[in-house]
C-alpha cells in the first residue's frame, strides 16, 4: 500500500459525516486519484475503487 492508498482510505473513512454535496465531490476527486493510479499500473478504475473501500471496510470493522 503506498502513499496514495493511504491519503484515498483517509477520505473514506470520513464519508460517512459528509453532505451529499460533498460526497460527489468527494467521489469525483477518488476518480482522479485512481485514473492517476490507474496509469502508472495500468489497472481499471473500478477495480483500484474497489480496493480502497474495502481495506477502508476493514479498518472500520477493526475499532
Amino acid at each position: 500500500m503506498d502513499e496514495i492508498d493511504m491519503v484515498a482510505i483517509a477520505i473514506l473513512l470520513s464519508a460517512p459525516l459528509m453532505s451529499e454535496y460533498e460526497m460527489k465531490n468527494t467521489i469525483c476527486k477518488l476518480k482522479r486519484i485512481a485514473r492517476k493510479k490507474g496509469m502508472a499500473n495500468y489497472k481499471n478504475i473500478n477495480e483500484i475503487l474497489d480496493y480502497w473501500a474495502d481495506k477502508a471496510y476493514q479498518i472500520t470493522m477493526k475499532y
